[in-house]
């Protein structure tokens, strides 16, 4: 299921073992380079220590109650993860984040990213346009694949080809209906056909 990222902030994370929460979530870390989402930031009273994370591996499932693990000894420090530490202190987000497409062309920022509930991959970004191209346009969906290059603070994108360029400027062309315009010539009635 796709679900916005955000929607998954201030989750509680249950505990199998005692059937309480034990945490909440408060971001998430993700690796720019693969847009997964390698572990959840978590807060609450009961941490030993702060930061504390949840690793997408130790998630025995998500429910609609939270996340479920089996113990708190599933929570580890940012000594525990080491492939995200590097992640976590460049404080990278894609919430913000400058899109472009491999022509140079700005395409706006991005508001918000749309994740894959089984995989915690990142599969879209929503992206807004940018002020003026607002009036006129809606807003941008992207897809991981058009995806080329993801930077601390911009992303690439393919650009549109031609065909879709063509195709998005008929698209925008007002419909004549050739019926109207021309005066069609007109049946004769019945009776003039009698003489």
């Amino acid at each position: 299921m796709l679900l916005v990222t955000s929607e998954l902030f201030d989750m509680p994370v249950m505990s199998l073992q005692t059937g309480a929460e034990i945490a909440q979530t408060s971001s998430a870390i993700i690796d720019l380079a693969t847009l997964h989402i390698l572990a959840y930031e978590l807060s609450g009273a009961q941490l030993d220590s702060h930061p504390s994370f949840l690793r997408i591996e130790d998630i025995r499932e998500l429910s609609d109650i939270g996340f479920i693990v089996d113990s708190s000894d599933e929570i580890v420090t940012l000594d525990d993860i080491v492939v995200a530490k590097d992640i976590y202190t460049k404080h990278a987000r894609l919430e913000g984040m400058h899109v472009f497409d491999d022509h140079g062309t700005k395409l706006g920022k991005v508001l918000q990213s749309i994740m894959s509930t089984h995989t915690f991959r990142i599969e879209q970004l929503q992206v807004s346009r940018p002020f003026l191209q607002s009036f006129t346009e809606t807003g941008l969906l992207i897809h991981r694949e058009q995806i080329v290059d993801v930077t601390d603070d911009t992303i690439v994108v393919r650009a549109a080809s031609n065909d879709n360029q063509q195709r998005a400027k008929l698209e925008k062309q007002p419909f004549i209906n050739p019926f109207r315009g021309a005066s069609s010539p007109q049946p004769e009635s019945a009776k003039a056909d009698r003489r």
